[in-house]
């Protein structure tokens, strides 16, 4: 398991570095792109959202701008014959970073309610949000936390 935020390393060269992608390098990533608003949180089209008092990582978005800010992982997902972004989200996975549902579902659902419609918003909660927030934002409250019955 990895340490909170504070402890992780910076990622050098404005996240663009050499470094092999990998889950650690994907959560480095992701954590310079929220604290540097390169990556907005709780907005409409957001692709991490505070709920729940964590964070909500919104799949497959969060893993495709990672893949696509990454070209090389293309290349390794190739070798495993898997799309670029779901190698990104297993290499995330294999960190155990994120919570699971009663049913072990990695998946959460969350309820979207705006001014003018409702949706579903799919994707993985944080067990500790201080892996990506060093002050964890408010719950975002047009939000809420889905259980799924399966």
């Amino acid at each position: 398991m990895l340490p909170p935020a504070a402890v992780l390393p910076p990622i050098e060269n404005g996240g663009n570095s050499p470094e092999s992608p990998s889950g650690e390098h994907f959560l480095a990533w992701l954590r310079q792109r929220v604290q540097s608003r390169k990556l907005i949180i709780n907005d409409a089209r957001a692709l991490v959202h505070t709920v729940a008092d964590t964070a909500f990582l919104v799949s497959p978005g969060v893993f495709q701008r990672y893949a696509q800010e990454h070209p090389n992982t293309a290349t390794l997902a190739k070798q495993d014959q898997v799309a670029d972004w779901q190698w990104v989200q297993k290499r995330f996975e294999k960190l155990q970073l994120h919570r699971k549902q009663v049913n072990g579902l990695n998946i959460w659902t969350c309820e979207v309610t705006g001014p003018r419609k409702s949706r579903r918003l799919h994707g993985y909660l944080l067990a500790d949000p201080r892996h990506l927030f060093e002050e964890v934002p408010l719950n975002n409250p047009f939000l809420q936390l889905g259980v799924d019955r399966s």
